[in-house]
């Protein structure tokens, strides 16, 4: 049921339906009743020395009743009706002066009072009967030369008129309240209609609109949005989009069509394919340009055809052509363009519902503009990423060459200066030559495997049953012959088997070791420890040094990061690849590694390591719509 405030507006509006109505019923009985009285006194025009008034009379009435059929149309019916009853009232009082000998002329009164009545009620009623009265028995005492008996009956025919109110007052009472309760009624009735009509309406955009936005590519969003408006606008709805905006004449180039009548679709297609409306161009241009829907043609009148027929009028036979704009970003990214062929004209609810469905379809076709310039940037992302990875991985294939070279003819330099009794200071010198050589090896081995990681998504692997505590006592004498100076300290347990790539593993506990060192004060403590956590093994390398600030401990693990509290330069040298480099290993056995502070020593940094202790024998689950896993592993066998 409508709430009542809304119900008002309806019952209103069908209350003066009802009035207009009536007072073009009263405009035909008010002719006959002229034509009726006009042939009366034709009969008796020898009897009535007031013949000519009483005609004239007649002919004004006439004129009047043909003004007040036009002003019902223009203006308020109960304002018609007020002007109807005061001409009335001067035209029956001046044929009632005219035959005031008449004895019967007081009834002229009475259809002033019986419309007056049904007009406005009861109280309306009463008072017109007694203006009416009043009116006639002034009349009647002016008027010279009155007969006896028509004095003799005013009394009489005075209460006769406000009698004859009263009693009409009554019956337009009864009346015009079963009129009112009628109007009531099929004004709710009406409003239950429309309401129903609008939940339909709802439900639709409702469905719409989860249809719009089921995919986010733009053909499909394209055609979900005229499949779903075909069915409820004319006889072919299109989805035109702007091409090219940014430019001077940006043209409407179709993006989805459908229609009740394939072949009318389809010359839809190619006429738009041969002829692109402009922006501003036709009905669709227009649209596009003032943002502003437009409805041509009402079925019997065709809309305007324009140049070279932009919009289809002529080619197709349209007679009726509604534009819609879609607004996208802010600004006209298409029009929504229905069309019918004269059998199913379109109208007001027609557009009102499309630009319903505009309005949902705009977001829509935003998101998959959106989703494919997110498309477009990603694939211009992996070519530039391929390339990067093309030139690293050809310059690091090149440096090795030059660098197995230098190392080969210094590690020749060097048998034959021990040979020939050369000096120190000549040993020395290639030492540091052969030093720096394997340390360009390692940043050239380091680029390799980051271009392997991009390229592949993750570093290859080899696992086979190794001893980790073998691998880190390995380490830890590499890291005492290497640094006297320091404190290695090693805490192991007698064995412990796992199954992992034995080279891959020696990297990670290198880098760990060697990163380690680099961030310690000179002399500062290294330790390495390893332990069995049931299914699991656990590596720590822990140091002493300048530790790592906590919003940066997982952003060590990226590519050329490179922890300081000295962003303006890198005091530590490297590249920032050692912990890319075993993150990517260590995922690649299924384990885990991260950085915590080390609470032991309270300063420093403890790098931790989890390994299962056998290596899964199948990759990770990708899931759609993200990136590949990190790691590629190979050959993998059981330990």
């Amino acid at each position: 049921m409508e709430p009542e405030g809304r119900r008002l507006p309806d019952l209103e509006r069908h209350l003066d339906r009802q009035l207009r109505a009536q007072e073009r019923q009263l405009v035909w009985v008010r002719l006959a009743v002229v034509v009726i009285a006009a042939a009366m006194i034709l009969a008796t025009r020898d009897r009535l020395p007031a013949f000519p008034v009483l005609l004239s009379v007649m002919g004004v009435v006439v004129l009047y009743d043909g003004l007040l059929a036009l002003a019902v149309s223009r203006f308020p019916a109960r304002e018609v009706g007020i002007v109807a009853t005061a001409l009335d009232l001067a035209a029956v009082t001046v044929a009632v002066y005219a035959s005031a000998e008449s004895i019967d002329a007081y009834l002229f009164y009475m259809p002033i009072i019986l419309s007056v009545a049904f007009r406005y009620g009861f109280g309306a009623s009463v008072w017109a009967a007694l203006v009416c009265s009043g009116t006639y028995a002034a009349v009647t005492v002016i008027a010279a030369g009155q007969e006896a008996q028509v004095r003799e009956l005013l009394g009489v025919r005075v209460a006769y008129l406000a009698g004859a109110g009263l009693a009409a007052g009554l019956l337009a009472r009864g009346i015009l309240a079963r009129a009112m309760e009628v109007a009531e009624l099929r004004g709710q009735l009406d409003a239950e209609e429309i309401e129903r009509e609008h939940a339909r309406e709802r439900e639709l955009l409702a469905g719409m609109s989860r249809d719009f936005s089921a995919s986010i590519e733009p053909e499909a969003t394209a055609r979900a949005i005229v499949t779903g408006a075909a069915p409820l606008l004319g006889d072919v709805v299109a989805l035109l989009r702007v091409e090219d905006p940014d430019s001077s004449t940006p043209r409407l180039v179709p993006a989805g069509v459908n229609s009740t009548r394939p072949e009318i679709g389809d010359q839809l297609v190619e006429h738009l394919a041969t002829r692109r409306p402009r922006v501003g161009e036709g009905i669709v241009g227009g649209a596009a340009a003032t943002v502003t829907s437009i409805l041509a043609g009402d079925g019997d009148t065709p809309p305007p055809s324009f140049p070279g027929d932009p919009d289809g009028v002529t080619t197709l036979g349209l007679r009726t052509v509604l534009a819609v704009p879609v607004v996208t970003r802010g600004r006209v990214g298409g029009v929504l363009l229905a069309a019918s062929l004269g059998e199913r004209p379109l109208g007001e609810g027609e557009r009102r519902l499309a630009e319903a469905i505009a309005e949902r379809a705009g977001p829509a076709l935003e998101n998959a503009a959106l989703w494919s310039d997110l498309q477009r940037q990603m694939a211009r992302e992996r070519q530039a990423q391929r390339v990067k990875d093309d030139f690293l991985s050809i310059v690091s294939h090149e440096l090795r060459t030059p660098l197995t070279s230098i190392q080969g003819y210094s590690q020749l330099l060097e048998s034959r200066l021990r040979g020939s009794a050369g000096t120190a200071k000549e040993l020395s010198q290639l030492r540091v030559i052969r030093s720096q050589v394997g340390r360009m090896r390692r940043l050239v081995d380091d680029l390799l495997d980051v271009s392997r990681i991009d390229r592949r998504g993750g570093v290859s692997i080899e696992p086979e049953r190794i001893d980790l505590v073998d691998e880190l006592r390995a380490a830890a004498e590499r890291l005492e012959r290497e640094h006297r100076d320091r404190e290695i300290v090693l805490e192991v347990p007698n064995s412990l088997i796992l199954a992992a790539d034995r080279d891959r593993i020696g990297q990670v506990l290198t880098n760990l070791a060697d990163n380690a060192v680099k961030y310690s004060p000179e002399g500062g403590p290294v330790t390495l420890r390893a332990w069995r956590d049931e299914d699991e093994a656990h590596i720590a390398v822990a140091d002493t040094g300048i530790g790592i600030p906590a919003d940066q401990q997982d952003l060590v693990f990226e590519r050329f990061f490179q922890a300081d509290d000295d962003t303006s330069k890198r005091r530590f040298g490297g590249l920032g690849l050692g912990l890319y480099i075993t993150r990517a290993i260590v995922e690649a056995h299924g384990g885990r590694i991260w950085a915590e502070p080390n609470r032991t020593a309270g300063r420093g940094t403890t790098f931790r390591v989890r390994l299962p202790l056998v290596t899964p024998a199948q990759r990770p689950t990708v899931i759609s719509g993200e990136p590949p896993p990190f790691v590629l592993r190979r050959g993998e066998r059981d330990p």
